[in-house]
């Protein structure tokens, strides 16, 4: 079983060799982690709000960094990663939405081969992080992935990814660089009253037009992509089905209904929206 180290020398064990369940050491007095290579998967908020925590050596088996896994460790300055992160099946690894969100003290990051997306906020407002390594399996930087970086001077990578999100890196040394060259994106909201708005992005490059592309519940097919705008088919997700075409810079609504809603007052809304940019 893995050991974690308190500050009092005290050594804490987790409750399964092959993984981090769901919050179980949130909020704890950890302050350096030395994880197993049994671990495959640290599940979401494994370790969220661990104040004390400085230091985290990651499984070299990790495949999953859940949500938030991270999010909040104020005094986490280094973290090991292993040098991939892949399935037992060969499918990516996943770094989860948020997972260091908020890790000021974060000076560098590698991200491992494997890799295929970057969370939304994955490593938002970490404001000492100064150099970021990117993978060649690479494909996608989500929403605000980088952004409020404000010391991120070093990104190393081989080549961009096809998908990055307009915001991934705002408010860092990097913007200017990444508007010059990013491809633009498709990106689809679902909003529903009372929920969070569940968002979906795409890659737009012309050598995908015919494939289909996936994200969670959701599957597009591109027809047409220029500088004025794209055409694409909505070819599985329960609403906003068919062929759609989107304007560049121009938020475009596919779907809209309003309808009583039987145990809130008022009437409850859903709406998709696609924006191309």
């Amino acid at each position: 079983m893995g050991l974690f180290k308190k500050q009092n020398a005290e050594k804490i064990r987790y409750r399964r060799a092959d993984r981090v369940d769901r919050a179980e050491f949130r909020g704890r007095e950890i302050t350096e982690l030395e994880m197993p290579d049994s671990v495959i998967i640290i599940g979401e908020s494994g370790f969220r709000e661990c104040r004390k925590l400085s230091r985290a050596t990651l499984s070299n088996s990790l495949c999953e960094l859940g949500a938030y896994a991270f999010r909040d460790c104020d005094m986490l300055e280094n973290v090991v990663m292993p040098g991939e992160m892949r399935y037992p099946d060969g499918a990516p690894g996943v770094i989860g939405i948020g997972c260091f969100e908020g890790c000021g003290l974060l000076r560098e990051i590698t991200i491992p081969e494997g890799v295929a997306v970057i969370g939304a906020n994955a490593f938002h407002n970490c404001a000492a992080l100064e150099a970021v390594t990117l993978p060649r399996s690479l494909r996608a930087i989500r929403t605000g992935a980088f952004s409020g970086c404000a010391r991120l001077k070093t990104l190393r990578v081989a080549s961009m990814p096809d998908l990055i999100a307009l915001d991934a890196f705002v408010n860092t040394p990097q913007q200017e660089r990444i508007l010059a060259t990013r491809k633009r994106v498709l990106t689809i909201t679902h909003t529903r009253s009372y929920t969070l708005p569940e968002i979906y992005q795409f890659s737009t490059s012309a050598h995908l037009i015919g494939t289909e592309q996936s994200e969670s519940n959701m599957s597009v097919m591109l027809d047409a992509v220029d500088d004025t705008g794209i055409s694409f088919r909505i070819t599985q997700y329960k609403h906003a089905g068919g062929r759609h075409t989107v304007p560049v810079n121009t938020p475009t609504r596919l779907f809209y209904e309003e309808y009583d809603c039987s145990d809130r007052v008022g009437l409850q809304k859903e709406e998709i929206i696609a924006m191309y940019r």
